[in-house]
């Protein structure tokens, strides 16, 4: 029996240190708090787009589905043809959507099916030189749908690259201005975020675009890209 008592004596013992360690451990110190100096960096850059993405389709309605997406297929390869013949490369013609929808009628206050719709778009990559002729091709042709006209760069990624690190360079001038006058020195970057814009996109209207369009006149202009950029580096 006495045996018995030293062995629950040390249970209870080790029972104890161990509540004891993790008293030790909850009542730890918490970390200093990270402190960080914050700033925003601007950086931008105009230029003139070198190529173009236009979004044009053909639409037909029929009593049937199968006469709709007949008729759908008739134009869409005319119009393949017409863009081909305009200059266009097979490979710069992507297909972007393609919607097969039944029409209904609610003037009598009720749904009444009165044949299906075909839709089928495709986006086009051109020079922007190129933009004009193709809208009028694609009209001729049959072409009924014109969504809008993108201009960009075929460098994008380049120009973003150099305006990301333009932007970070002005966000870290700008927090090291704040430290003028004391001892503080940056330290690593803690966060960074970024919010760009550009380039502009031109959208079409239904009497600009829409239907048959002969010689529509279309400029590129000058677009511009930007990036601001939120930093937050950490104070030393």
């Amino acid at each position: 029996m006495k045996h018995e008592g030293v062995i629950i004596s040390l249970l209870v013992v080790a029972v104890a240190i161990a509540a004891a360690g993790l008293v030790l451990a909850v009542a730890r110190p918490a970390a200093p708090q990270l402190r960080v100096v914050a700033a925003t960096g601007r950086a931008q850059q105009s230029f003139v787009p070198d190529v173009a993405h236009l979004d044009l389709g053909v639409q037909t309605d029929a009593p049937t589905v199968e006469k709709a997406q007949e008729d759908n297929s008739a134009t869409m390869n005319a119009v393949l043809a017409a863009l081909k013949g305009a200059g266009v490369k097979s490979e710069d013609i992507q297909t972007s959507n393609f919607y097969v929808n039944q029409n209904f009628d609610y003037s009598s206050g009720q749904s009444k099916p009165t044949g299906w719709r075909v839709s089928n778009t495709m986006t086009v990559q051109i020079k922007p030189n190129l933009v004009s002729s193709v809208i009028d091709a694609g009209s001729k042709a049959g072409v009924n749908i014109f969504n809008s006209i993108r201009f960009d760069i075929t460098n994008r990624e380049e120009l973003k690259a150099k305006l990301v690190k333009n932007a970070m360079a002005n966000a870290r001038a700008k927090a090291l201005g704040t430290l003028e006058g004391t001892t503080h020195t940056l330290g690593d970057i803690v966060s960074v975020a970024a919010d760009w814009s550009g380039p502009s996109l031109v959208l079409a209207g239904a009497e600009g675009m829409g239907g048959y369009a002969m010689s529509v006149p279309v400029e590129t202009g000058t677009s511009e890209l930007s990036v601001s950029v939120s930093v937050s580096f950490e104070l030393h």
